[in-house]
């Protein structure tokens, strides 16, 4: 199952905290960059923000690994399932053909 995880920040990092929330977090990116759980994690330019794809076999497990997310007191995060586009585009037209009347399909 494939995540897309967006987070920006909600509350700005207290000071005496910052480079050791940082350190944590290069490390939880490092981790799950490393065994693949995070296809890739990346911050957006300018921002208090970033994001990245997950790789997991449960929501259970994408809850476990955001939960080690040393950001999360400071953060406002959203999880996106995702689907490959052929298999939506198939869902849709087949969800949109149900809807038209009898003969018009």
């Amino acid at each position: 199952m494939r995540f897309l995880i967006v987070a920006k920040n909600r509350n700005p990092l207290p000071p005496e905290m910052a480079l050791g929330l940082f350190d944590a977090f290069a490390a939880w990116a490092k981790k799950y960059t490393t065994n693949k759980k995070a296809e890739q994690v990346w911050g957006f330019a300018g921002q208090a923000a970033g994001g990245g794809i997950f790789n997991v076999e449960s929501f259970d497990e994408l809850n476990a690994i955001m939960c080690e997310w040393p950001l999360t007191p400071f953060s406002d995060t959203e999880v996106y399932p995702l689907i490959d586009i052929q298999t939506s585009i198939q869902h849709t037209k087949k969800a949109i053909m149900a809807m038209m009347p009898k003969g018009r399909k």
